[in-house]
């Protein structure tokens, strides 16, 4: 069995009125998914599968469309997962002030625009195969970053805290890698 992280776009008081989250986790615990958790309130999930990860995307996304919506689905294997937690290019911000550090998860490697290959500011960017980190910083109270129309590509997006709170359900720590 592999495990898998599932991460929902879009989730807010409209999606929860259609979807609660633990209906969402024991649906997908009747479609043959093991050990279900549902992690926050945000659309996070951590199950098991023998399928391969798209076709866990898939199986979810099915799911959803279930409950009358077109939520989308973003999936990352354990052994990926690791590798985000262990990479930590922010590591001082991400104790200091993780909920202002943010991971941005794409479906497939987008084409880094030069923007953010240069990018002088204030925010702090790392790109990292089909994520995009982010440290707001400490003090930033609004960004004007515009990541999904400067990429081209849709995203959803958790911030370190949220990434530690998924990473102990895989009992994954900050600093770990794949073996």
């Amino acid at each position: 069995m592999n495990r898998y992280v599932v991460l929902l776009r879009g989730i807010g008081p409209a999606t929860h009125a259609a979807m609660p989250l633990g209906e969402l986790a024991q649906r997908c615990r009747n479609a043959g998914f093991g050990e279900v958790t549902n992690i926050g309130n945000t659309g996070n999930l951590v199950l098991q599968s023998d399928k391969p990860q798209a076709a866990v995307e898939a199986a979810i996304g099915s799911e959803i469309k279930r409950f009358g919506l077109a939520t989308e689905v973003f999936t990352r294997t354990a052994r990926q997962f690791a590798k985000l937690i262990a990479l930590a290019p922010f590591a001082e911000a991400a104790k200091d002030h993780p909920q202002r550090v943010g991971v941005c998860f794409f479906h497939k490697d987008p084409h880094w625009p030069e923007a953010y290959r240069n990018y002088a500011g204030p925010e702090r960017l790392a790109m990292f195969s089909n994520h995009l980190i982010v440290d707001y910083g400490a003090q930033l109270l609004v960004s004007r970053l515009t990541i999904e129309r400067t990429v081209g590509a849709h995203m959803t997006q958790r911030n370190w805290s949220s990434i530690l709170r998924i990473a102990s359900a895989l009992d994954l720590e900050q600093g770990d890698g794949p073996d």
